[in-house]
């Protein structure tokens, strides 16, 4: 289904596009995030990198056949080499390096486990910061289960699902809708606090769900009541039609077997919603002017602070 959004496809902040553990020192690999080619190494100082993927003399994708010299990379075609920076300051059989010899240089972080790329409409560099998470590398913590899924939509509308608090209960069998609270935090930010009863073999359980986001790309999901969980949610844009989404999942440890069984089968469940989720995405059409009732909770105002991420026009489609 062809669809138009009638607002930009890609937020400005930082965004996942990856475990830190997924790519070696040494290693070397393709990626295309934000519309673009990219080129992500790690070098020989284990810090990650990521350039433009096209080399500027003949084009050559640096992430298939490129390796890693030092901190840079070298083109797997004519052995240009690449500096983080994007700067080449090295051609093997030449006495002087043309002017303009230069890559886009992307800024990357490595911070719980994962590699995050900033990314900004209009260049600027970045304004914020992702927060060390206390639960990651805690003993007391399970290590990540790791689920990912790629879906054909946008992230300003998919964003909605954190405050529509009765989709809960109407798409996934909830037993009753939850109650929904923003909250303004001392930094500026938000948080969604809901109370609901969740659904158990042995019939409902009272729970609750806090969420919060830094930026448009990192969402930290606090679950209580059955098994305590933290769902990191890391969304990132791939092109116009596509985010690879990313839901990393962990749950105190226990030594109770009932609670570990219990654990298992909410995030089963929880697997269960985000695929629920992914069908509603995939399918819907996007109104700039939502018919909304009361109940509905707070969409609009979802709407209107989100709109902070984003560099571009925001405007009615034409059917509208």
């Amino acid at each position: 289904m062809q669809r138009d959004w009638p607002f930009p496809a890609y937020p400005n902040g930082w965004f996942v596009i990856g475990y830190g553990d997924e790519i070696e020192r040494g290693e070397v690999r393709p990626l295309e995030y934000f519309g673009e080619p990219l080129v992500l190494w790690r070098d020989e100082q284990d810090a990650a990198h990521v350039l433009d993927a096209h080399c500027r003399h003949l084009g050559a994708h640096l992430g298939h056949g490129g390796r890693v010299d030092g901190p840079s990379i070298r083109c797997p075609f004519h052995a240009w080499r690449w500096r983080p920076d994007g700067v080449c300051d090295d051609i093997p059989y030449a006495k002087k390096i043309p002017k303009g010899a230069q890559l886009r240089s992307w800024p990357v972080c490595e911070r719980n486990g994962f590699l995050f790329l900033w990314h900004h409409a209009e260049g600027h560099e970045p304004d914020f910061e992702i927060p060390v998470l206390a639960e990651y590398d805690s003993e007391e913590w399970t290590d990540y289960t790791r689920l990912s899924w790629t879906v054909k939509s946008r992230m300003y509308d998919m964003g909605e699902n954190a405050v529509d608090h009765i989709h809960f209960k109407t798409l996934h069998g909830a037993s009753g809708a939850p109650t929904n609270e923003q909250r303004r935090n001392r930094d500026g930010t938000f948080s969604n606090l809901s109370q609901m009863e969740m659904t158990t073999p042995k019939g409902p359980v009272k729970g609750s769900i806090e969420s919060s986001g830094v930026g448009p790309g990192f969402g930290v999901v606090h679950v209580y009541g059955i098994a305590e969980t933290i769902i990191l949610t890391t969304n990132t844009p791939i092109d116009d039609e596509r985010v690879h989404v990313r839901f990393s999942y962990m749950q105190r440890r226990t030594d109770d077997p009932h609670e570990q069984r219990v654990g298992e089968a909410m995030l089963r469940d929880l697997k269960h919603q985000m695929e629920q989720d992914i069908v509603i995405f995939e399918n819907k059409r996007y109104w700039t002017r939502p018919l909304l009732v009361k109940e509905d909770g707070p969409i609009g105002e979802y709407r209107r602070r989100s709109r902070h991420w984003y560099s571009g026009e925001f405007y009615r489609l034409p059917e509208e």
